[in-house]
């Protein structure tokens, strides 16, 4: 199976439309977004409506979910946010699971961890490594493309992989933490909307960037 993924989309719509339509033309299984669908651009309500009728049901938090479609996850700006939402839109985000799990891959915003902290380096993702088993934590949150090791020669730090575009296979023998970046605006000085795609028979997951529309920094929630 292989599985798009994408996050932070932060209300681009036209942002989504163009990740959406690239995903169509690959041979993807299905689309899991790790939340944050809102709160940035001015095209929120589209954004979630657009999520909304392409899922087909709503799932719980942490159950096993092996359909294909698409699913979302909740991220911290769909739980709280200043948009002038619709209502129903609204309710439905908060709605939304925390976590997407299946056997030992874990789909998530900010961290497979107790402590909702963003993984930003080889400290907090050893972190996650020493306190949860799973071999594969997805998540989103960052803004950038990132992918943290478990195997590493430096004590208490896990190694910290420099990942741009392109596919990277995957060790069977070690355990990862994959970010692929964000549709709506990047941090760190990037120009590129990203997503990516996991390949679960191939164990390999493919950072994808695209040249389009990205919000402007006025606009950007950090």
């Amino acid at each position: 199976m292989k599985t798009a993924i994408l996050s932070d989309i932060h209300g681009n719509f036209a942002a989504l439309k163009l990740v959406l339509d690239d995903i169509a033309s690959r041979q993807v299984d299905r689309i899991i977004c790790l939340g944050d669908l809102v709160d940035g651009g001015e095209e929120n309500d589209a954004v979630v409506q657009e999520i909304r009728n392409r899922m087909s049901d709503l799932t719980p938090d942490s159950v096993v979910v092996n359909s294909t479609g698409f699913s979302s996850v909740r991220g911290n700006h769909d739980e709280t946010n200043n948009c002038a939402l619709l209502k129903d839109n609204q309710q439905w985000l908060k709605q939304l699971p925390e976590t997407i799990i299946e056997s030992d891959i874990i789909f998530t915003h900010i961290s497979p961890r107790p402590q909702k902290k963003a993984i930003k380096n080889g400290i907090e993702a050893w972190n996650v490594f020493d306190e949860t088993n799973w071999r594969l934590s997805f998540i989103g949150h960052l803004h950038f493309p990132a992918m943290f090791g478990e195997v590493n020669e430096d004590l208490c730090e896990a190694h910290s992989y420099s990942v741009d575009e392109g596919i990277y296979q995957l060790d069977p023998t070690d355990r990862y933490i994959i970010c692929f970046g964000t549709v709506g605006y990047p941090r760190g000085g990037g120009k590129f909307i990203r997503y990516g795609i996991f390949d679960a028979a191939a164990n390999t997951v493919e950072f994808i960037k695209l040249s389009g529309p990205l919000l402007q920094f006025g606009e950007a929630v950090l």
